[in-house]
């Protein structure tokens, strides 16, 4: 517990969820922007060799896995607004998925440095993420501290 209040677990869980499905919507509608589109499920999917579903899944648990970390620890050492707090945790979440998590999942290379266009799928990927921290930052609030007697 802290300032903010108690951490929502179940809160987290749910806009976790919410948070994860609006990024890969993002990532499908990026082309229509000219950017490429992000798929993480299938990306997933093909580095675990495993089938779509899987991929989605993994995705999926990534993003609650995320929220839970957004709700229980960084939430309160945030600055500002529930909204400005998702906007920056989107933020470190595209870098941190770019230094680490691309490298690892696919040939892409640190900040997708191995493609024909680097620059559309880093601004790709930080338009996914900042939609999931908008969301989620919207979305996620503490329990309030019960007022003492």
């Amino acid at each position: 517990m802290n300032e903010n209040g108690r951490v929502d677990w179940l809160r987290a869980i749910v806009v976790g969820v919410l948070a994860t499905h609006v990024m890969s919507m993002v990532g499908f509608w990026r082309a229509a922007l000219g950017i490429p589109k992000g798929d993480v499920g299938a990306m997933l999917a093909a580095n675990m060799g495993q089938d779509y579903v899987w991929g989605q899944l993994a995705h999926y648990f990534n993003g609650v896995l995320l929220a839970l970390i957004f709700a229980g620890w960084l939430y309160p050492l945030l600055p500002g607004s529930g909204l400005a707090k998702g906007l920056a945790y989107g933020l470190i979440t595209t870098v941190v998925a770019m230094l680490v998590v691309v490298p690892l999942a696919s040939p892409a290379g640190i900040f997708f440095t191995n493609t024909p266009s680097p620059g559309l799928m880093v601004l790709g990927g930080l338009l996914s993420h900042l939609a999931y921290g908008a969301v989620l930052g919207l979305g996620y609030r503490p329990k309030p501290v019960p007022a003492e007697l």
